[in-house]
């Protein structure tokens, strides 16, 4: 309750600040050179693309989506929409786009594409000599090795084979998303890349899919007894959506260009159990159990027990100086869990998920919590 507290204060103190007359006028100078600029947000309406539209909203800007038109149709149904299915071969999907759109200088675009690279490379191609700013939102699996700690944005990235002629989901997520970036770096001089890690936000990809909800934030609200893997130097990392949209906009209008690893620092586990309790509250007890003794009883790092990932050693350890070096700045973590938390909430009124359970015809990821409550009984008696 007293971090809780402190952050409200905190929070308070920062609204105050915002309120001086100064800082106030310096706002609305930046607002007004923003309303003149045009925003090209392809897609938009799902998974991460609501909180970078939204943040450029805030910020004055005048912006476009350019998607199918299917999905979360009714989100943003007062911005202009250009519909375009990038998955067409032979770039079909932009013979019909309005003439006035083709003529609009875009200053700046913001992709978050990761099925075919040709989708990514077409685009560039369609709208040659039209774009100020490209923003793409990358991964750390474009890294070829994760064997070393404190991996940097000039690690060797993926080898790559031929670039895919055709539209095609043929290659695996990191190839995709690899073969993406060396189709921005040689069409595009102003570019941004930010590469991933886990992103978090409140939203999910795909709003019906139980898969998708965050596990330990759900975990620590439902409280009693709860396990946790005791494992020694055990931290985690993930990207902050909110935080990673915020940062997009100030690389737009700072001009910063350049690939940029975006998360939190490495973060203990037991930092992000802080978290999960300023979020939710004390739950009646928690039980750090042996990881070895986890693994033996079928609860297996990553697949089974999330942020829990001791191969390869790179994993929750990469290098995000140079992003904050350029302005990124990671919120309390707490806020992202209780945005998370608050997401989750608003899907499931009734706290229905049964994770590691039948539900909705498949079983979904992680473990019950009678699997759970099963194996601190194990534990218990076996520490007598």
């Amino acid at each position: 309750m007293i971090k809780r507290e402190f952050i409200k204060t905190l929070a308070a103190a920062s609204a105050a600040t915002f309120m001086n007359p100064m800082v106030a006028s310096s706002r609305m100078i930046a607002s007004d050179s923003n309303a003149k600029k045009k925003v090209l947000m392809l897609g938009g309406r799902g998974f991460i693309g609501p909180s970078i539209v939204k943040v450029f909203l805030n910020a004055g800007f005048h912006v476009t989506l350019l998607n199918r038109g299917k999905t979360n149709a009714t989100l943003f149904n007062d911005l202009p929409v250009i519909i375009c299915d990038r998955e067409k071969e032979n770039r079909e999907g932009y013979k019909k786009i309005d003439k006035k759109y083709r003529e609009t200088y875009w200053d700046i675009v913001i992709d978050t594409w990761q099925k075919s690279p040709k989708a990514v490379s077409d685009f560039l191609d369609e709208f040659k000599g039209s774009i100020g700013h490209y923003h793409y939102i990358s991964t750390m699996s474009v890294y070829d090795k994760w064997d070393s700690k404190f991996i940097e944005e000039t690690a060797a990235l993926n080898p790559l084979p031929s670039f895919p002629e055709t539209i095609s989901t043929d290659f695996r997520y990191a190839i995709r998303k690899t073969l993406c970036e060396e189709a921005i770096r040689e069409r595009m001089a102003n570019y941004t890349i930010y590469r991933s890690h886990g992103m978090k936000d409140f939203r999910v990809t795909r709003p019906h899919d139980p898969n998708a909800e965050p596990f330990w934030p759900v975990r620590f609200n439902r409280g009693g007894e709860i396990l946790l893997p005791d494992i020694a130097d055990h931290h985690i990392q993930v990207t902050d959506v909110q935080s990673l949209s915020n940062f997009i906009l100030h690389c737009a209008e700072s001009g910063t260009y350049g690939a940029y690893n975006v998360a939190y620092h490495p973060t203990p586990f037991k930092d992000f159990v802080s978290s999960l309790i300023s979020a939710t509250g004390m739950p009646d007890k928690l039980h750090w159990i042996d990881g070895d003794f986890l693994i033996t009883n079928e609860l297996i790092p990553y697949k089974i027990v999330p942020l829990w990932k001791p191969e390869p050693k790179g994993s929750y350890y990469f290098n995000v100086q140079k992003a904050v070096s350029a302005g990124l700045v990671n919120r309390p973590m707490v806020d992202m869990v209780t945005d998370q938390l608050n997401g989750y909430k608003s899907r499931h009124p009734n706290d229905d998920v049964r994770f590691g359970e039948i539900m909705e015809g498949k079983k979904l990821k992680y473990y019950s919590m009678e699997k759970e409550r099963d194996i601190i009984k194990k534990w218990v008696t076996k520490r007598g």
